[in-house]
């Protein structure tokens, strides 16, 4: 399961919808277009195929259950961007809206592009001819 964790604008504007709208959640969806939304706790209807990852300022943080292994082992970070984002989210009317961000945990292996570059092309490998 993945660890969420918030930056501190994203804490301060939950606090901020906390004590505008009272009991909030927030649900994320998507692995490469994430989409964030945050509601009041009875507007959002969590299904069957959402799972609880987390909570943030007491707020819980669902994701939907198919985008779990793309998040696997990662730390998510809620923060905030400015313009106003997908959806009806209750950040949207301050022309803000909540992202989400990943980063890798140490122990996960991560691909340096770089050094992989550096390393120039594989040498040639013998291939049988083929008729053609």
């Amino acid at each position: 399961m993945p660890t969420v964790m918030a930056t501190p604008q994203a804490r301060a504007l939950i606090e901020e919808l906390k004590s505008e709208h009272g009991t909030l959640c927030i649900h994320a969806s998507g692995s490469y277009g994430v989409t964030v939304i945050c509601l009041k706790a009875r507007e959002l209807r969590i299904g069957a195929r959402d799972e609880l990852i987390g909570t943030v300022e007491e707020v819980p943080v669902f994701l939907m259950t198919s985008e779990a292994d793309y998040w696997r082992g990662s730390v998510m970070i809620l923060d905030v961007g400015h313009g106003i984002g997908p959806g009806f989210s209750l950040e949207g009317p301050r022309g803000l809206h909540f992202t989400l961000g990943k980063r890798t945990r140490p122990t996960k292996r991560v691909w340096d592009a770089n050094a992989i570059l550096a390393a120039g092309a594989p040498p040639s490998l013998p291939f049988p001819e083929t008729e053609t």
